[in-house]
């Protein structure tokens, strides 16, 4: 039964990996071999053209990595320093309503991201028609949700719920206040967490497309995610190196980080 279950296991794997294999492969096609019809898998011969096309003649894409860079970045570090925050609310602090915010949290967490595109674009237009400010068609459209978002919240609360209360109460009779808690002792203990979170939602947010599309108008606004779609409708000669450069990466930060994600949702033990 084991071997039957490594078996699928291994071709699983196997099939998930095909797409990013045949992505990189063709990359390194010339122009002459991606236009032959059909599935080619091995190159002739091993060509760099793409990625030399790509850098003299399509500048426009590092512009566009740099804004992906932007909008991932900004929302993996606010979703860190709310997450923390709110989450050592939720799990060491006793306030009235705290179980009602919860199940809110888990609420939304249940729901399918497309769900809330329509009731975050009316938020967006309510301010900027009583503030006087610009969300829709800036980056600040694919921030705001992403930084908010519930998930790193309840993942981080779960996590320091099961952290030893002896070490919190001892902290406090010292006369530690909360501030020093969460610095000195939680955040030491919340490493695998945070990088699991960080791993995570770099991934979410480095792929995201329908937000984009739904806030963004501006095709120079757009993040990378959504700008592939226009080479391959346009350069499809350059398309394979511009997706194999893009997941670069999302692979480099999963590698460097499996071990802590691994630790960091195994949630449950005391550490």
């Amino acid at each position: 039964m084991k071997k039957v279950l490594w078996v699928g296991v291994v071709l699983l794997s196997v099939l998930y990996a095909l797409p990013a294999f045949y992505t990189i492969l063709n990359s390194f096609m010339t122009p002459a071999e991606l236009a032959v019809d059909g599935l080619h898998w091995i190159p002739q011969e091993f060509n760099l053209q793409q990625y030399y096309t790509l850098v003299t003649d399509k500048a426009a894409y590092f512009r566009y990595f740099l804004s992906s860079v932007k909008i991932t970045g900004s929302i993996v570090i606010g979703q860190i320093v709310l997450g923390i925050c709110a989450a050592y609310a939720l799990a060491k602090l006793r306030f009235p309503g705290s179980d009602v915010v919860l199940i809110m949290y888990i609420l939304i967490i249940l729901l399918p991201y497309q769900v809330t595109l329509v009731p975050n674009y009316l938020v967006f237009e309510a301010f900027e028609r009583t503030l006087n400010l610009t969300i829709l068609d800036t980056h600040q459209a694919l921030i705001l949700p992403g930084v908010f978002s519930t998930f790193g919240i309840f993942l981080l609360r779960q996590f320091m719920r099961d952290l030893p209360k002896e070490l919190i109460e001892a902290a406090k009779i010292d006369g530690a206040g909360h501030l020093r808690i969460l610095t000195k002792i939680v955040l030491p203990l919340l490493k695998p967490a945070i990088f699991a979170l960080v791993i995570l939602t770099f991934i979410d947010n480095w792929n995201i497309v329908d937000q984009a599309l739904v806030f963004i108008d501006t095709p120079e606004n757009q993040p990378l995610s959504v700008f592939l779609r226009m080479i391959y409708e346009g350069d499809f000669q350059v398309f394979y190196a511009g997706a194999t450069l893009y997941i670069i990466p999302a692979v480099i930060i999963f590698i460097k980080g499996e071990k802590y994600l691994s630790e960091g949702l195994v949630i449950g033990g005391s550490k």
